[in-house]
């Protein structure tokens, strides 16, 4: 809509005045074609190129140098409003059939149409060539997603992301409280949180912490073309607290990383305190129990979480899944077996994951169901149970134990590693 003058009136809408204006629009027009030519003659009588010519840089836009010769990226930081056609027609030059092509070939990798704000496109060119060859988007901190293309063809591939890795160790004691301190020392926030987490079972970092508590991390300090990036792994902690030291060490074994205590015990506590966000308990871990559909009394030995239909719910610990099927009152219900004689069983679900069936392992925090309200049930809720050696337990108070010890050859190794830290812990 055009903005009208102060007293209404809108001379764009005058055809008197358009037909004055359209004629001179039209003599201004051949005199600066006129201009434009003269100057091209003169600039290739002197021989000067149209290559020469600069041009006004985009918006929110950038080149930057990179590893491969002749292959300059445009990059554009995705934001509000976005939509990845536009991104991909703007920045690689791409067309609609283009970006067809392009989500086609990603669907299995990652889903490209949705792009978070915050987060880079890079687009790689080569010369002669109008639209990009390489598109980049980063899709966390590790990974990327690298489409290529020949000619019109697409392909989608994840791959991880190079840094340039340093060890650096960061040193100090709580004069303030950890989160400021340890940021002083040189920690980034995701650093100090995790940090946080690792001995988040010895240490309340809320309450117990003490003026004159100390920490030394030993972690990675990355960096990316040329500029900080995010931190990487913790390699090695020690935190004291009112005079107590607690360690955690990262050592890889079976093709996968964990922290461990000084003992190599598994730092990671082996259950979760809850396997889904839940609203609220419905029925608690008891002898007695008045049971709402048969109305009589009998031991509840579990816990019932209530959530909506659909809510993931998680393996509490690494296992194997016994069974997963119909069970009667349970309804729907997986069981899992866990190291040092615990079982644990989730009922009255709506749906199994995807893949989960009996002896299949699990991870902890793997999605392996949903809340429902199968079987004896009077609402969603998930029915939660756990066993130690047979006998019920109660997850609530449960005093929740280390992971297994490493052992032979993994011990061996893990103690070889840890003594790499020994002189600067001391």
């Amino acid at each position: 809509m055009n903005e009208l003058s102060p007293t209404g009136y809108d001379s764009q809408t005058d055809p008197v005045l358009n037909r004055h204006h359209s004629g001179r629009r039209f003599i201004v027009a051949i005199l600066a074609a006129l201009v434009i030519a003269l100057v091209i003659v003169w600039r290739r009588g002197n021989g000067e190129t149209d290559q020469n010519a600069e041009t006004a840089p985009e918006l929110s836009t950038s080149t930057i140098p990179t590893a491969e010769p002749n292959r300059p990226a445009t990059v554009r930081t995705v934001a509000e409003g976005d939509l990845p056609a536009n991104l991909f027609l703007e920045c690689g030059h791409f067309d609609a059939n283009d970006t067809a092509a392009i989500l086609s070939s990603a669907e299995d990798v990652f889903d490209l149409s949705r792009l978070r704000i915050g987060r880079e496109l890079r687009f790689f060119f080569e010369d002669g060539d109008a639209r990009a060859v390489r598109m980049e988007y980063d899709r966390d901190t590790e990974r990327k997603v690298v489409v290529s293309r020949d000619a019109d063809t697409f392909t989608a591939q994840e791959e991880p992301i190079a840094y340039e890795v340093t060890q650096e160790t960061a040193i100090g004691t709580i004069d303030d409280f950890f989160y400021v301190d340890a940021m002083d020392a040189g920690l980034s926030e995701a650093t100090v949180l995790e940090v946080a987490d690792l001995f988040a079972f010895d240490v309340d970092f809320t309450t117990d912490i003490r003026m004159g508590d100390s920490f030394v991390i030993v972690y990675e300090k990355r960096r990316r073309n040329g500029t900080d990036a995010s931190d990487g792994r913790i390699l090695a902690a020690k935190f004291v607290n009112a005079g107590t030291p607690f360690f955690a060490y990262r050592f890889e074994t079976e093709g996968r990383g964990r922290y461990y205590d000084a003992e190599g015990r598994e730092l990671e506590r082996q259950f979760l305190k809850a396997p889904l966000s839940y609203r609220k308990i419905t029925s608690g871990f008891t002898g007695a129990r008045l049971h709402p559909i048969t109305k009589t009394v009998t031991a509840h030995y579990q816990i019932d979480y209530a959530a909506p239909v659909g809510t993931p719910v998680v393996a509490s610990a690494r296992g194997t899944v016994s069974s997963a099927g119909w069970e009667g009152g349970w309804g729907n219900i997986v069981r899992l077996t866990h190291d040092n004689g615990y079982t644990t069983h989730y009922g009255h679900l709506s749906a199994f994951a995807e893949g989960i069936r009996s002896n299949i392992p699990v991870e902890r925090g793997e999605v392996i169901g949903y809340v429902g309200s199968t079987g004896w049930s009077t609402g969603p809720h998930l029915d939660y149970g756990m066993r130690l050696n047979g006998s019920p337990v109660n997850p609530l108070t449960l005093d929740l134990p280390k992971g297994a010890p490493l052992s032979g050859a993994a011990m061996d190794a893990f103690q070889e590693s840890r003594a790499d830290y020994e002189e600067l812990f001391r």
